[in-house]
């Protein structure tokens, strides 16, 4: 399969996903989605539930790149936004 083809496909999959895990550690996770903060929120515990009595919740830092907590997504900024959760 030619790389060009790989990367349109692998573009027109995010745009029809609502939720994308991008990272995930073991207090931290990155998700970039359409979905509002609290379906977010609540995906991600259904998917990745933290094995623990707290459960993943909106950071209230920044980013480590010193964004905002959500900010845009920078593949598509007027649909999806980038979040990220610690528990």
């Amino acid at each position: 399969m030619k790389e060009d083809t790989i990367v349109k496909e692998a573009n027109e999959l995010i745009t029809t996903r609502d939720f994308i895990v991008y990272s995930i550690g073991l207090c931290c996770a990155s998700i970039c989605s359409n979905l509002p903060t609290e379906d977010v929120g609540a995906e991600l515990n259904r998917q990745h539930p933290t094995g623990i009595s707290s459960r993943w919740t909106l950071a209230q830092e920044k980013f480590r790149t010193g964004e905002d907590n959500p900010h845009p997504c920078e593949r598509y900024p007027s649909t999806h936004k980038h979040y990220l959760f610690t528990c």
